[in-house]
């Protein structure tokens, strides 16, 4: 069994205040069982103000976690919370329990020539702590152009043999992406080890019988804008012609960014169709001075390019679907819901309308559960049988119900 506590803060000015604010909810002097740690979000603003440094020193266990833009309160069991502008939040949330242990971790620095390396480096120094072999993973991973999420999350998926894995790229995105962080600290680090990093995973493997149950909504089949395109030219994650025309002027000219696409580089979706109907839907990240335009994940060349399109009917009917699915499970501890950045653009640039809808949908749920903007969603799917299979989703609504 896993209990859930939350706790979140909006100061940015006091870090010991700030530090008060989630420490004094928690009452983790009476709360907490054997084994504990604690996720850790927020926007960037407060690591730059130094409150997360404050905040992550004053927890006696283990913290890992991301930035995240936009999200909503942690809705704790048997308390409401009230709305809140999530623009500039910081939550804690600890996991506690007496029969699944918790163990974290943190890599070496990425770059796109050792990220296979890197990995498998973290999950075996990780995996090889004394204990119980690991049952399911959480990971957060750093959002780099020249490491994209994808290829990260499948080394991921390959080491850990097919254990479930759930988690998000770190995200700070306004137009353009910032200086999204993920955040570590494991008692015993050195300082190098710990704080937060813009190359680094954060990876937290349960061990014990947890049995999590998984969700995940991902882009519209056919909500597409036909652009007559093919990636003529790719390598890695960059497209560097489309239609045998440098990529960025192709897309430039399409309109669809009339204040130019480096103005609005994360707004439009890209839906590349493959042969034998496998699609993916592929995240903007940046462009580079030679017009080539930068994914979020591994692009090949011969695709059908499409621009996608959605509209907030359906970003909030998939949040509905799955609030409804969720509160099926009434005996569980609770959940985290990651919904992808780009689900909030539709939104009109806020997630409240989501996060709200889902907490009316909810009602009287008696779990704990967080909702956070994402960079990127890995959550397992299931096969017919009934198996999980690791995946990583771009523009997805996603969950991880204990």
């Amino acid at each position: 069994m896993i209990k859930i506590l939350s706790a979140y803060t909006q100061e940015l000015d006091d870090p010991a205040k700030a530090a008060r604010e989630i420490l004094e909810p928690l009452d983790i002097k009476n709360s907490l069982l054997k084994n504990t740690v604690a996720l850790f979000f927020c926007h960037a603003k407060f690591i730059e103000m130094g409150v997360m440094e404050t905040v992550i020193k004053s927890l006696p266990f283990d913290v890992l976690g991301c930035t995240s833009q936009y999200f909503g309160v942690p809705v704790i069991a048997g308390t409401p919370a009230s709305a809140v502008d999530g623009v500039v939040i910081m939550t804690v949330t600890i996991l506690t329990s007496d029969d699944i242990a918790f163990t974290v971790g943190v890599s070496g620095r990425l770059n796109e020539k050792n990220v296979e390396e890197c990995v498998q480096e973290l999950y075996g120094r990780t995996e090889s702590l004394p204990g119980e072999k690991p049952s399911l993973v959480f990971a957060f991973l750093p959002t780099l152009a020249s490491a994209p999420g994808d290829f990260t999350a499948a080394v991921l998926d390959r080491l850990c043999g097919g254990i479930p894995i759930f988690g998000t790229l770190a995200l700070d995105i306004q137009n353009y992406i910032r200086h999204p962080k993920t955040i570590c600290k494991t008692i015993g680090q050195t300082s190098d080890e710990c704080g937060a990093f813009s190359d680094r995973i954060a990876l937290l493997l349960f061990r014990g019988q947890v049995k999590p149950r998984f969700f995940h909504s991902s882009f519209p089949e056919k909500s597409i804008l036909s652009c007559d395109a093919v990636i003529t030219e790719a390598v890695g994650n960059r497209i560097v012609s489309i239609n045998n025309r440098p990529a960025l002027a192709f897309i430039n000219d399409l309109g669809y960014a009339p204040n130019g696409l480096q103005e609005n580089i994360m707004v439009f979706p890209l839906v590349v169709e493959y042969p034998n109907n496998d699609t993916h839907v592929v995240v903007l990240l940046d462009t580079n001075p030679e017009g080539h335009l930068i994914c979020s994940m591994k692009v090949q060349s011969g695709g059908i390019l499409n621009i996608g399109a959605i509209s907030a009917d359906s970003v909030l009917e998939s949040a509905r679907t799955m609030a409804q699915e969720l509160k099926k499970n009434e005996d569980g501890a609770g959940f985290f819901m990651f919904s992808c950045i780009l689900r909030n653009v539709v939104l009109g640039g806020s997630s409240q309308a989501e996060f709200e809808l889902v907490r009316k949908e909810l009602g009287n749920y008696p779990g704990s559960w967080l909702f956070i903007n994402s960079g990127g969603e890995l959550c397992p799917g299931y096969t017919e049988r009934g198996e999980t299979v690791n995946r990583f989703h771009q523009y997805a609504l996603v969950a991880c119900q204990f």
